[in-house]
Order: C-alpha cells, then sequence, then structure tokens
C-alpha cells in the first residue's frame, strides 16, 4: 500500500466515522434543502447529549462565577 491510498482510505473512514455520529445525533429527512432547514431535528440521544451540554455549561458558569465573586 503506498501512501496515497493510506491517506485516501484514512479520509474515507473519518467521513464514515463522521457520517455514522451525526446520524446518531441529527435527524434529517430526504427532502432537507439545506443546513438550516426547520425539518432538521436531534434524536432523543441528541436532545439527551445537548441537554448534558447545557448542564454542565450551567454548573462551569456558576463555578466561574462563584470563584470571581470570592476573588474580588
Amino acid at each position: 500500500m503506498d501512501i496515497y491510498t493510506a491517506i485516501a482510505r484514512l479520509f474515507a473512514e473519518s467521513l464514515a466515522i463522521g457520517n455514522g455520529l451525526l446520524s446518531h445525533l441529527v435527524s434529517v429527512p430526504a427532502n432537507a434543502t439545506g443546513p438550516l432547514d426547520p425539518n432538521i431535528t436531534l434524536t432523543a440521544t441528541g436532545a439527551d447529549l445537548v441537554s448534558d451540554l447545557w448542564a454542565a455549561a450551567t454548573m462551569s458558569t456558576s463555578i466561574l462565577s462563584d470563584m470571581f465573586g470570592s476573588l474580588f
């Protein structure tokens, strides 16, 4: 296997992994017109991930607020 074949295979596998991840998190209907189409929705797993990210951001903001409040 030469370097070009290895790079092409790595790129193809990366695209396949990205496609699998996004199809697991986002539901895109066949008639979607683009990335801002309102028919595109999160799957249950994607909604759980967004909820977890929201909770982590809220907690870290609270921690930073308390930390800076105690410093000043």
